[in-house]
């Protein structure tokens, strides 16, 4: 429902005359005639009957008043609110939709510079669905989202490239067949850990798809951070980002190897859906995410 109609409705039903009422909304009094017209048609009530000192409400609109009343009265308070956004006192609550490269790259560094610039802010993680995450984006449900999007297409969302990446190859030190180097032949024999199409990590497979090969999956997971106690404890080869394997490589007994085909590099970038009224509160994100990248 418009929202014109609804506070045309509330001073309407507060002033009990539409003549004292367009006066409030600096409007005419035939705009106000015609946009109550409007929302009769929609609520099929009269919602306003003649007394005899300007309107009387129908028990339709004595009911519908407080809903009304309350809806206008927090849509005020949500852009005051979001005008006088300061991060260092705000409560807000963001949800920013990351894979997992964005959890391991973007999520300690943005905790860290908001424990110091905006303590009291809040963020929640969605796992990204890239056959979702567009609607998410546009129907408000993300804020922003941090991924790959080569394979996902996206028309109506704004993006910023983060970084630039590439697939490498972690495994065990202690190895029983992999030691000095990783051939073809090597890396088709062995077991590996796939990461859910889903999240967009479709590459590795797409290539060697094109190359007419394949990998022997044996193990299926949503995201690489579940993955340090297997890297430690079997033979199982794991494919992921260059970034992401340094967090492994300093926490985990591993090496890693360059993968023995090719692959294209691929876009880190946060996106987002752009509106007319976009709020000062997620334009400082967009641009506090853009600088934290800037400085890793």
């Amino acid at each position: 429902m418009d929202l014109s109609l609804i506070r045309v409705f509330v001073t309407i039903y507060e002033t009990k005359n539409i003549s004292h009422a367009a006066e409030r909304l600096n409007l005419s009094q035939p705009s106000v005639t015609y946009n109550l017209n409007r929302l009769r048609q929609q609520l099929q009530d009269r919602l306003f009957i003649r007394g005899r000192v300007g309107v009387e409400p129908t028990k339709i609109a004595q009911e519908l008043y407080p809903t009304f009343k309350q809806a206008i009265y927090n849509i005020e308070s949500a852009i005051a609110e979001v005008q006088d956004f300061n991060p260092r006192t705000s409560h807000k609550t963001f949800r920013i939709g990351m894979s997992d490269i964005g959890e391991i790259c973007l999520l300690p560094s943005l905790i860290a510079h908001l424990a110091l610039h905006a303590p009291n802010i809040k963020i929640e993680v969605e796992e990204i669905q890239s056959d979702k995450v567009e609607n998410w984006l546009i129907d408000g449900f993300l804020d922003i989202a941090v991924f790959n999007r080569q394979h996902t297409h996206m028309p109506n969302i704004e993006t910023h490239q983060l970084f630039e990446e590439r697939y490498v190859c972690l495994l065990r030190k202690d190895h029983p067949r992999i030691k000095e180097q990783l051939t073809m032949q090597q890396y088709l024999s062995e077991k590996h850990v796939a990461i859910k199409s889903s999240t967009g990590h479709i590459q590795v497979d797409k290539t060697l798809k094109e190359l007419c090969r394949s990998r022997d999956i044996g193990l299926e997971v949503p995201h690489f951070s579940v993955l340090q106690g297997v890297l430690e404890q079997t033979d199982l080869l794991v494919t992921l980002p260059s970034r992401a394997a340094k967090y492994y490589l300093k926490n985990s007994d591993v090496n890693c190897f360059e993968l023995p085909f090719k692959t294209d590099l691929f876009v880190v970038s946060q996106n987002w859906f752009k509106r007319s009224d976009d709020v000062v509160a997620r334009r400082w994100l967009i641009q506090t995410v853009q600088q934290i990248f800037e400085k890793l």
